[in-house]
């Protein structure tokens, strides 16, 4: 990783922004952590691959699409409703780098009917801080 790019979240979502801006031609400047890629960007899954590629190259991370890009959210939640599982611990669970508030904020969003997807560039950025917690420590 690149000595100027701390492991703070804040700068790793910096990182993260200008990472995306090229790839949607908008300005890393308009980005910011509560930026929801599916929604306010007309990111699309390939466009993932290309984050996940360039995540892994900037940041020298295992990249987990299902886990960083939240992929599998609405599965999660459908099977936990469906063993009893409390939908709460299951997210918490298989996403372990977001805060327990904001897997109640996924969660909430998640039960609107027609919400468009949830995954923000701050989501991203807990991905890749917890991954380099993982990794280097």
């Amino acid at each position: 990783m690149p000595a100027q790019t701390r492991n703070e979240p804040h700068d790793i979502a910096a990182a993260i922004a200008a990472l995306v801006a090229p790839i949607f031609d908008v300005d890393a400047a308009t980005l910011s952590p509560a930026t929801r890629l599916m929604a306010d960007l007309p990111c699309e899954s390939i466009d993932l691959l290309e984050i996940g590629a360039g995540l892994n190259r900037r940041f020298a991370i295992p990249v987990r699409d299902a886990a960083a890009f939240l992929t599998d959210l609405r599965i999660h939640v459908l099977e936990a409703e469906r063993t009893g599982e409390a939908p709460e611990a299951r997210l918490a669970r298989e996403y372990p780098h977001l805060s327990a508030a904001r897997v109640a904020e996924v969660l909430a969003a998640v039960r609107v009917p027609g919400a468009p997807p949830v995954l923000t560039i701050g989501d991203v950025a807990a991905y890749v801080a917890w991954s380099l917690t993982r990794n280097n420590g």
